[in-house]
């Protein structure tokens, strides 16, 4: 098979072979083809593949076989590691590709700053804080990757991450000592040598944007680039390619400069003094900003004297720093990152922005983010894949709405390739139904979760197996909870009680279990194998209005003459829903009802486009009928 674009016979030999249960798909047989065919004629391709197509193995195939060297980046780091840990050791056995997986820098120890922290640690750190660092430390003496997964779990590493890890900021780079022994670079060099990369998208597109040199310098040599989960590219890719100035970051500069000096053995009070101002500045302008009471968006002439201070104590900092970066690498980088800052802090509080950004100013309990961002992507990414001889495959199980490719299309900048939908061969017609319940309240309405949860009690009660709850906001997730809290004979559990995975291992350990998630269960849960059997999303998913992008994406359309709503805020809410509805079947054993809280798909005239977008199954006309059908699972 090396070296030949497999044919269809030649998938389902090498799939049955190597993984354990498998079931014969045309519809992944079919898309293997074009990926093929794709790859052969250095053709892009845009694909929605249903699902239960088994779409991962349906383009490694071919990619393996074709001898090209492939960056591929997924969603998030939990499917990269599922690629590179599970499907591709399954396939590559046959073809002995070299692969590597390349992570972020905030995955990987950086040596010269945890021997820094070490060195200089502060009597008042805290005893838990100081037992994590030896702890990292000790391990630091033993591994091999360097990969922090290994000794601490990244959702809850906190301040000892940062301490431990650099940012593009910090980073000495072939300055630094420990240059030669430094996991991260060690991790871009395997990757570099390698036939096939795995990256994810925030790690691809951040050094995209930023010019770092991993993908980077990967990406020019890539003939095949694969985007997994491509319905994300569009929201991660605005991101990187838009300015951002946190609070944390001025404060982390006042530290490392404190820290340089002392290690210098604290000779430059003058320079101690200046950085201690500076942090004053900053905390000053987080109170002010932490406690205004103005909109989401960016307002500033309230806090005009503290943003003047900040600016004023930094250049001072800069200056001090002009004179003292001769003496160590480590100031040096100071004052350059210093320059940098100060370049972002005035180009973030200037009070105008132009029509196709977003501004706005991030706030939180102790910090705040300041964000300019770009409402076109389509222009950063459309002459990357048009370079001539390579192959951008764009894969996702939600791309369309109804049959359409049109809004994914426009907002990525694909202009032409192949463009196919795979349906799944799951027998929707008698696998689901679906309901919406009658006479619920407007979902602006105070009272509708508390009526939605009682018209669901019945039908939680009514089958043996388990049940999701989706929501569209977190205020939504908390009456939930609070209701379910009075009824005894139910047991729930709810996200942000456990870590994600926790809370699914207790979702499947408990029998006929509620879980109540929203935003992040939307997509990238499987529950294969959970017994779920009723899947309750209580709004049809429109982005709120408090989000700022989106706000000025859509003023933007407005403002230049096209539909907001048809252009922008039906094919999201079209394509969210299809994620959260695909939480339900997993496999073609799967069997469950459907319901929407939200009366508005059968009362509004976009309701039928929103129905066209899900698969084609039977909708219930009332609680009895649903009833019957989770019964008789």
């Amino acid at each position: 098979m090396s070296g030949t674009a497999p044919n269809q016979v030649d998938l389902a030999k090498a799939l049955s072979a190597r993984v354990p249960g498998f079931v014969r798909r045309q519809s992944q047989q079919d898309m293997a083809s074009l990926v093929s065919d794709a790859i052969a004629n250095e053709t892009n391709a845009l694909i929605e593949a249903g699902t239960g197509t088994g779409k991962t193995f349906a383009y490694l195939l071919p990619i393996l076989s074709s001898d090209k060297k492939v960056v591929i980046s997924t969603g998030t780091k939990t499917l990269q590691d599922q690629l590179f840990y599970q499907d591709l050791p399954l396939l590559n056995e046959s073809f002995g590709r070299t692969v590597a997986l390349l992570k972020g820098r905030a995955n990987y120890l950086c040596p010269q700053r945890l021997r820094n922290h070490v060195e200089t640690i502060s009597p008042g750190t805290s005893v838990e804080v100081q037992e994590q660092l030896a702890y990292v430390y000790d391990w630091s003496q033993r591994t091999r990757s360097g990969d922090l997964t290994e000794v601490m779990d990244s959702g809850a590493a906190g301040l000892v991450q940062s301490m431990v890890t650099s940012t593009a900021d910090n980073c000495l780079g072939h300055e630094c000592p420990d240059y030669n022994q430094c996991p991260l670079y060690a991790a871009r060099n395997n990757a570099r040598e390698a036939d096939l990369v795995v990256v994810n998208h925030h790690l691809f597109f951040a050094d995209l944007a930023l010019k770092e040199d991993a993908v980077g310098e990967l990406l020019p040599e890539a003939d095949i680039i694969v985007l997994d989960e491509a319905h994300q590219v569009a929201e991660i890719a605005r991101n990187f390619y838009g300015d951002h100035l946190s609070s944390g970051q001025m404060q982390a500069l006042g530290r490392d400069v404190q820290r340089e000096q002392n290690l210098l053995g604290n000779d430059d009070p003058e320079l101690i003094r200046i950085a201690q101002q500076f942090m004053q500045a900053v905390e000053q302008l987080v109170r002010v900003v932490v406690a205004s009471k103005t909109s989401f968006f960016l307002a500033l002439p309230g806090w005009q004297t503290e943003i003047e201070q900040v600016d004023i104590s930094l250049s001072e900092l800069m200056s001090r720093l002009d004179h003292s970066a001769a003496r160590s690498v480590g100031l040096a980088r100071c004052y350059s990152r210093a320059g940098r800052l100060s370049d972002m802090f005035t180009l973030l509080t200037e009070e105008t922005s132009p029509l196709d950004s977003a501004h706005w100013i991030e706030r939180r309990d102790f910090s705040f983010t300041l964000h300019l961002m770009p409402l076109d992507i389509a222009s950063h990414l459309m002459p990357l894949m048009q370079t001539q001889g390579k192959t951008w495959l764009l894969i996702s199980a939600t791309l369309t709405m109804g049959d359409s490719f049109g809004h994914v299309k426009k907002t990525l900048g694909f202009e032409s390739g192949f463009e196919a939908q795979f349906p799944s061969p799951f027998d929707f017609k008698t696998q689901v139904a679906a309901y919406v319940p009658d006479g619920l309240p407007e979902p602006s309405d105070p009272e509708h979760t508390a009526r939605l949860m009682a018209a669901m009690l019945p039908l939680v009660r009514s089958h043996s197996g388990r049940t999701m709850m989706l929501f569209t906001s977190n205020r939504a997730l908390d009456l939930a909870g609070q209701y379910l809290g009075h009824e005894h004979d139910l047991v729930f559990v709810r996200q942000g009680a456990l870590p994600k995975a926790r809370l699914l291992e207790r979702f499947r350990e408990l029998p006929r279990c509620i879980l109540l998630a929203t935003h992040s269960f939307w997509e990238g849960v499987d529950l294969k194998g959970a017994e779920l059997r009723l899947l309750v999303i209580d709004k049809l998913p429109f982005t709120s209005p408090d989000d700022p992008v989106f706000q000025a994406r859509l003023n933007h359309l407005n403002q230049t003459g096209s539909n907001g709503f048809r252009e922008l805020s039906l094919p999201e809410a079209a394509i969210t829903l299809k994620q959260g509805f695909g939480r339900l079947i997993r496999q073609e054993t799967d069997q469950g009802l459907f319901v929407l809280g939200d009366t508005r798909i059968n009362r509004k005239g976009y309701g039928k486009t929103l129905k066209k977008s899900l698969p084609d199954m039977n909708w219930l006309n009332d609680q009895k009928q649903a009833m019957t059908f989770l019964e008789s699972l």
